[in-house]
């Protein structure tokens, strides 16, 4: 009990150092949400057709190919376009030239002002010069990508831990076009398929376009259905290598009783003459994947979703954990539908439907047109997944870091939480229905 008021006295104090602002702790702001309704089975039993395939895994693969056409964020890697890239340095040269007005950034861990002299380190190292030479790798584990080449995370303030230099975390066996290199060859830039920046050469292996291009269609697939998956270096399971997060894709050797043997290409050189990929061993209980992807139905996306209840909210995935887009793209993952990173192109990725008026007309058309589970309800800055109605009131599960309340009260949740969209009508930003303004239902309607 001391320990949770030392914790709210510390929270308190970071909060209000500069925001004067109150810290309220989640439960009371979740006090309303019954029991039940942390459950999957209860929003399952609203539905009158949960287990209805609405996509099969052809139909998603063309949904995905509509999806990349309408989002110019994703990539398809082997389509890169050099010209294009060329071009596109001069604005980057810019950024670079900028880093001194960078200068009063912090660094995160040690709470210090990085100063002129760590930007002009980056500076001398980035050759605004070097030539575009195309080459594909793949990320042999999990893989931070960054706006700047530096492991030092960047934050413009101590009190809200923004952080600048991080863009997100790539999966295990993301392809890559790799443009070029900084000068001490320890970072490349790279393109992924949902951004693109600067990845430590430790951190990819290189191999030829059509060696890569082959072992990421191999259907001999798995994908991760518990919140993390344990990997082991032994089929016996006693020796830990790592954990695997929801939706990520893994590539199959062999299958044999409850244990699957999955491969992860090794490192190697950028200027290695192996055109194929070499890979390392490694084992996970087969009841942590579903072998191939989930079908697509309101029930399995319900049941993914809760699956990540309570987890904590996490800016860019650097943890495992996810914030509010990354939980989305996580769970639909799992069904093989290829979502962007960002939250204003995920509500995007098909016209999406304008939600107008007051509340009380924005909540009818929610509950009259949303479908549970398979829903998608944004305002600028955050998505949500919509579940279902109870009274009268729409629900939905999000990663939320928090909201503004009454009398300037800043509400701290932090996690995967079951909410209604009620939730901040004391401030002056409004409730969560009143600042939604899309909405998107995914794959409905791709059969027609």
């Amino acid at each position: 009990m001391k320990a949770k008021y030392l914790l709210l006295v510390l929270c308190f104090f970071l909060f209000s150092c500069s925001s004067k602002k109150i810290l309220v702790p989640h439960f009371e702001v979740t006090s309303n949400i019954a029991r039940e309704m942390k459950s999957p089975g209860f929003w399952v039993s609203k539905l009158q057709n949960p287990d209805k395939i609405i996509l099969t895994e052809k139909q998603i693969k063309e949904f995905n190919l509509k999806i990349r056409e309408n989002s110019p964020f994703l990539k398809d890697i082997f389509s890169i376009d050099i010209d294009k890239e060329k071009k596109k340095r001069n604005h980057k040269i810019d950024y670079i030239n900028d880093l001194k007005k960078r200068s009063k950034y912090y660094d995160a861990n040690s709470s210090k002002q990085v100063g002129t002299k760590f930007f002009q380190s980056i500076k001398e190292n980035i050759d605004t010069n070097a030539s575009i030479n195309l080459k594909f790798a793949l990320t042999i584990g999990y893989a931070r990508l960054r706006a700047l080449p530096t492991k030092t995370s960047l934050c413009s303030s101590l009190d809200t831990l923004d952080l600048k230099s991080l863009v997100l975390t790539l999966n295990p066996c993301s392809p890559l076009a790799v443009l070029y290199s900084t000068k001490d060859n320890k970072w490349y830039y790279v393109i992924s398929e949902i951004s693109e920046g600067w990845i430590q050469a430790e951190q990819i292996t290189f191999a030829s376009k059509e060696a890569i291009f082959n072992f990421l269609n191999d259907k001999n697939i798995a994908v991760v259905t518990s919140r993390f998956a344990d990997l082991y270096k032994d089929s016996a399971l006693t020796v830990f290598y790592d954990n695997i997060k929801m939706g990520t894709i893994l590539y199959i050797s062999k299958v044999k009783g409850n244990i699957i043997e999955i491969k992860i290409p090794t490192l190697n050189g950028e200027n290695s003459s192996n055109e194929k990929l070499d890979f390392e061993h490694y084992y996970v209980k087969k009841s942590d994947v579903f072998l191939g992807f989930l079908p697509y139905t309101q029930r399995n996306v319900i049941v993914q979703a809760f699956k990540q209840i309570d987890a904590p909210y996490d800016l860019g995935d650097n943890y495992g954990y996810t914030d509010c887009s990354g939980f989305i793209k996580q769970v639909f993952s799992c069904f093989g539908i290829k979502l962007p990173r960002n939250s204003r192109q995920q509500i995007n990725i098909k016209d999406a439907i304008d939600l107008n008026g007051d509340s009380t007309l924005k909540a009818k058309t929610i509950i009259s047109d949303g479908v549970g589970g398979i829903t998608l309800l944004y305002f600028p800055g955050h998505i949500m997944l919509y579940l279902g109605y109870f009274d009268n009131n729409p629900y939905v599960i999000h990663s939320i870091r928090g909201y503004s309340g009454k009398n300037n009260k800043i509400h701290i949740l932090n996690k995967v939480a079951v909410t209604d969209l009620t939730l901040g009508y004391k401030s002056k930003n409004r409730s969560l229905l009143d600042r939604t303004t899309l909405m998107n239902v995914v794959g409905l309607d791709e059969k027609n």
